[in-house]
């Protein structure tokens, strides 16, 4: 029986494996599914989930070498280091039985600490500080593109001034990257495993997930200790207060998805319908502040009464 279970385990790691490597090829050539790179993971988790942490990393491993052997180890490179911390927190997370926040955060920190570190060893090898390439490559693009954005009635100085403030909450947009992926994975492994019925209990549904009952009291400590920061030399808290408003206006945008699926779905609007409206909520950003203030009045509220349910 034990034989019979590991050879199971070996075929779906190998296929894992063929299937994430062609998919990852693809993009190559068709650079519009690049796009869906960002759920490459979760394959990973689903067998980290059915047979464990050794067979994924095996997987993984498998995958590492088929891409580096088609393509070149750089890439290999990438995307082992990118995508296989998530697969693996937020598989163990899984088979743990952590709440879905819970496994969401897993993955987010996996996601920070890879690309940080990717970034980190890219620095050292080229001997070069990223942030500061990628600003001076902003300010050479601007300096060469004046006379067009002349042309387009857009103020050079304005145009700065975004940039700066890109280059400046580029740590908030790292963490919103990861935790946005992060997201996405949980509930498309979600969908699977519960539809196939692979574990023996039910993961959590989109219209049901829920920040920590915690998360409003310590978002407004974070917030207010951002504040004081302005008294403190050699802080940046203009910085720090960007990041951590964008960060908590995106956590509380989440939770205001869901809290819109839930009405949808309360009110028997069909699935379909369902995921092209919370789509629709994700593209029209002017829309952000008014589902992130849902998401925050749901939290203080529990207006679902999950609280209850659990």
């Amino acid at each position: 029986m034990h034989a019979s279970s590991s050879k199971k385990a070996l075929i779906e790691a190998a296929l894992t494996a063929t299937i994430t490597t062609f998919f990852v090829i693809a993009t190559l050539y068709i650079s519009i599914l690049s796009i869906l790179l960002v759920v490459l993971p979760m394959p990973f988790i689903i067998l980290s989930v059915r047979h464990g942490t050794r067979y994924t990393v095996l997987s993984l491993i498998i995958s590492s070498l088929l891409i580096g052997f088609l393509t070149n180890i750089l890439y290999t490179i990438f995307v082992f280091i990118i995508f296989s911390p998530i697969a693996l927190a937020m598989g163990y997370a899984i088979r743990r039985r952590k709440k879905p926040y819970e496994v969401i955060g897993f993955g987010t920190a996996a996601s920070v600490l890879a690309i940080f570190f990717l970034l980190q060893i890219i620095a050292i090898a080229a001997g070069i500080n990223i942030t500061d390439e990628i600003a001076n490559m902003t300010r050479e693009a601007i300096d060469h593109q004046m006379e067009m954005l002349r042309t387009l009635n857009l103020d050079v100085v304005d145009v700065k001034e975004s940039l700066n403030y890109l280059m400046m909450i580029i740590p908030a947009l790292v963490i919103i990257h990861s935790m946005i992926g992060a997201f996405i994975n949980y509930y498309l492994t979600a969908a699977v495993i519960n539809r196939f019925n692979f574990i023996d209990h039910q993961l959590g549904e989109f219209s049901e997930f829920k920040l920590p009952g915690n998360i409003v009291l310590g978002s407004f400590i974070i917030f207010v200790l951002s504040l004081t920061t302005r008294y403190i030399e050699g802080i940046q808290h203009t910085s720090l207060i960007a990041n951590v408003t964008i960060i908590f206006l995106v956590i509380f945008f989440l939770q205001g998805l869901t809290f819109i699926s839930y009405l949808l779905k309360k009110t028997k609007v069909p699935r379909f319908i369902r995921i092209i409206l919370v789509l629709s909520l994700i593209i029209i950003s002017p829309l952000m502040t008014i589902v992130a203030f849902l998401g925050l009045l749901d939290a203080i509220l529990d207006i679902r009464k999950l609280k209850k349910k659990k």
